[in-house]
């Protein structure tokens, strides 16, 4: 439950690499495989089985260097969060007796685990970049013809009349799909058509992508979220930030299953809510402040910091 004096912790991390290691080496998954068991024999190792919300995210490891190379010897942080203090003091009860972990082959030795209170303030800054789909395009194929339709949702009702195929990529003509609309799908004989292949389309605003279509998928994406986590249907009329400042788009390879796949997030210098907040309004900031922005969370994505906070750091 969301705490009642809106208090809440995180985890610091404080580790000194046992050789030099190239921050590119290192993926986002093995830091979630790292959590996921600090999670282990506790109320939460249900966590790493779940298919919804996994309610944690993770910072960049601090200080950043510019070079891409951790220094053997030197010391480092992780700051890990949740919108479940509970979560919070089950990952540092296992860390109490860990001298060193793992990530991949590179061994780190533990030098000091703390819990640390945060309040609620703005504006927030981005520590790792805001990943948002915009849509999925699925394809579909009698093994002759190739058909496109662009959804939200992938479980859209239309959708779900058509069963998945297991043809491998090379055998679609993916370029030439002819692109249809969701209200052409019946059309489609359901016996021979099947879903051969689904891309994230995600939101970047290089190509051209509407900042306020951003901006109110970002808040449906926070309520979702708020409300799998609190059973509490929340709404608000207002944007979900007042005020931002953009830094810049970059795109994410993560190795997946020995196939690189290229992800579009977003970094921004300043998101600032100026209105004043009533009670309800200030849980849910806190939520989002704690759980992450955007998709993918539990991978390190969408850590935000609030600018009061990082100067302490």
């Amino acid at each position: 439950n969301i705490q009642k004096k809106l208090i809440y912790m995180r985890l610091m991390i404080e580790f000194k690499p046992k050789q030099n290691v190239t921050l590119n080496s290192l993926s986002n998954y093995s830091i979630q495989g790292f959590i996921y068991k600090l999670l282990r024999n506790t109320e939460f190792s249900w966590v790493h089985s779940y298919k919804g919300f996994k309610m944690f995210c993770f910072s960049n490891i601090i200080p950043i260097e510019k070079d891409g190379i951790l220094k053997q010897d030197k010391s480092y942080k992780l700051i890990i969060s949740s919108p479940n203090p509970q979560m919070i003091k089950a990952m540092k009860n296992n860390l109490k007796d860990l001298k060193e972990f793992r990530l991949d082959n590179y061994r780190f030795e533990i030098q000091r685990v703390k819990s640390f209170k945060i309040k609620l303030s703005f504006p927030w800054k981005t520590s790792t970049p805001i990943i948002l789909i915009k849509n999925k395009d699925v394809y579909l194929s009698d093994k002759k013809d190739v058909y496109k339709v662009s959804v939200k949702i992938l479980n859209h009702p239309m959708l779900k009349m058509f069963k998945k195929s297991k043809i491998k990529d090379e055998q679609i003509d993916l370029k030439n799909a002819k692109e249809i609309k969701l209200n052409q799908l019946p059309f489609l004989d359901r016996k021979k058509f099947k879903i051969v292949k689904v891309i994230d389309i995600y939101y970047n605003f290089h190509k051209g992508d509407n900042f306020f279509d951003w901006l109110r998928d970002l808040k449906d994406n926070s309520l979702e979220k708020y409300f799998s986590f609190t059973g509490y249907h929340f709404y608000f009329e207002e944007n979900l930030f007042d005020e931002l400042e953009f830094w810049k788009s970059v795109s994410i390879v993560t190795r997946i299953k020995g196939k690189d796949v290229i992800r579009i997030g977003t970094l921004w210098k300043k998101l600032n809510v100026l209105r004043s907040l009533d009670r309800e309004e200030k849980k849910f900031y806190y939520f989002i402040m704690e759980s992450g922005l955007g998709i993918l969370n539990s991978l390190g994505f969408g850590f935000v910091n609030p600018l009061k906070t990082l100067k302490k750091l």
